[in-house]
């Protein structure tokens, strides 16, 4: 137990908001032998992460914004990351355009039997050597507010699941990609569609590849057994015209190939159970269970 608290100790930081200090990352179990980098094991049950949102700040736009958000599951533990970025590469946030973190994962599906525990650890960039913590603060599920701002989390469950692996490639020599990609399930509400690829966002890559592929910043999403994936493509072609296309793609479909403007547009779906392997152990001592 002297080891928990020590280790705990290292991410406790005061939070003047909640008057008091609270840890930042995941300490429910005793974690004095957990290895909080280790990433994650094979699953079973599933959500999708839509996305997470700088609704209010008390510090004046633009800001910019850096460090981790990441996922932990009741069948291991370890980090999923859904947003990573370094000092050298923060996303710039202003209160007239969309407000909108950049997620960049989850990189497989999440495990949602249960609860699932969110570790924000973000920084606003200052103008010297020395930043301002963003979200320090006890992790919460599904939103998360801080003495510097408030995030809104949007998190759609999602039952007997399916992990839908996308790529998306351009058939006719293109060389870079302007637009945006959308993805949602036949079961999800409308307004729930997670976003894949965004040109306008900083630090996206807009090159196409050699063989014509598109990088997508997310290709993840889980669906539901006999439920459709939905696919959006918004772009502008040749001629600066807007154009709209949306994709249906039901589980037995793993190619689609159809035109779009001056574009041709292929895209391969990889479908893939998810299942759950040996579970991260849990070890009664006393009446403390410490993760092992």
């Amino acid at each position: 137990m002297i080891l928990h608290v020590v280790r705990q100790r290292e991410f406790t930081d005061y939070d003047p908001k909640a008057g008091c200090c609270l840890p930042h990352r995941f300490s429910l179990y005793n974690i004095a032998f957990f290895d909080f980098d280790k990433e994650y094991d094979e699953l079973e049950f599933s959500f999708n992460a839509i996305s997470i949102k700088v609704a209010e700040s008390d510090v004046r736009y633009p800001i910019n914004i850096y460090g981790t958000i990441l996922a932990r599951d009741h069948n291991d533990y370890r980090c999923v990351y859904l947003f990573k970025r370094g000092r050298d590469n923060p996303q710039v946030i202003t209160r007239k355009q969309n407000r909108m973190l950049a997620l960049t994962g989850p990189c497989r599906a999440l495990g949602g039997k249960g609860s699932i525990y969110f570790e924000f650890d973000l920084k606003m960039k200052g103008e010297g050597a020395v930043d301002e913590d963003h979200t320090p603060g006890r992790p919460r599920t599904f939103s998360r507010e801080s003495y510097l701002s408030t995030l809104d989390m949007v998190c759609v469950p999602v039952r007997r699941v399916l992990e839908a692996s996308i790529g998306v490639k351009f058939l006719n020599g293109k060389s870079t990609f302007t637009g945006k990609i959308f993805s949602s399930t036949s079961a999800s509400y409308t307004n729930t569609k997670m976003v894949m690829y965004d040109s306008q966002v900083a630090g996206t890559k807009r090159e196409i590849g050699s063989d014509g592929s598109v990088c997508l910043s997310r290709h993840i999403v889980a669906v539901p057994m006999g439920e459709d994936l939905l696919l959006y493509f918004v772009v502008r072609d040749s001629y600066n015209k807007s154009r709209h296309l949306k994709f249906v793609i039901s589980q037995d479909v793993d190619e689609r190939t159809c035109n779009l403007g001056t574009y041709r547009l292929h895209v391969k779906i990889i479908w893939k159970g998810v299942f759950r392997q040996h579970r991260t152990q849990l070890k009664d001592i006393g009446d403390t269970g410490v993760l092992w």
